[in-house]
């Protein structure tokens, strides 16, 4: 995996998880936060943290922000301070913008000024608790790649265990396919038709949210 240099803008809740998540990963981060309370609780994490206002521009300007690949603005709900920082983000030349956004309104004018995605962290949240809670104890982890398709992994139910995956023919009897089988805390990607499906295996299950939706009822 290529290691990449992120910009993140923001300390919140938000955007102390994609840090923590960019740095676990091995990418250089690089942090921008006006609450000098939260840049020390993060010196331990990230080596590069600037305790400033990222709506001066002058700021981003002296971090050259169009040598990062990615910025992501992980700011609070102020939707003037998410304008304007991706407004110059983009104006100086920034190669990817991510930015959170809170309602559909503030979502039209990010992408309006130039943001390259739109991230909804407390209705992905909700997504996922809705599916988690839609079959209790199966789902551990929900992934939505359009409004129509989906990937989720799930506890392999009590009708697949034992069975082999040319057996279960799972994509010409319900829509959807098995792209990888997690057992013991190792991944079998691709897995074939003459691989079985055993007791708390875990399956990531790709296909049409209706499919997946009647396999989970199954």
């Amino acid at each position: 995996m290529k290691r990449c240099s992120i910009l993140v803008i923001g300390l919140g809740y938000f955007g102390q998880a994609v840090v923590r998540e960019l740095v676990r990963m091995g990418h250089e981060v690089v942090v921008v936060e006006k609450n000098p309370e939260l840049v020390e609780d993060f010196r331990d994490i990230v080596e590069d943290l600037r305790c400033a206002d990222a709506t001066d521009e002058n700021v981003l300007r002296n971090l050259g922000v169009q040598h990062f690949d990615a910025c992501v603005v992980a700011t609070g709900t102020d939707l003037g301070n998410s304008v304007l920082i991706t407004a110059t983000l983009k104006e100086l030349g920034a190669r990817y913008i991510a930015a959170k956004a809170v309602t559909e309104r503030q979502a039209h004018i990010l992408e309006k000024i130039g943001a390259d995605l739109i991230v909804f962290p407390e209705r992905e949240a909700g997504e996922r608790l809705a599916h988690q809670l839609l079959s209790p104890g199966r789902i551990a982890a929900y992934l939505e790649l359009d409004p129509n398709w989906s990937l989720e992994e799930l506890e392999a139910p009590k009708w697949m265990v034992g069975k082999k995956l040319k057996d279960l023919d799972l994509r010409r009897k319900y829509g959807v396919t098995v792209i990888a089988i997690k057992r013991n805390g190792k991944m079998i990607p691709n897995p074939g038709g003459e691989d079985s499906i055993l007791e708390k295996d875990h399956l990531l299950i790709f296909g049409k949210n209706e499919d997946l939706e009647r396999i989970l009822s199954m």
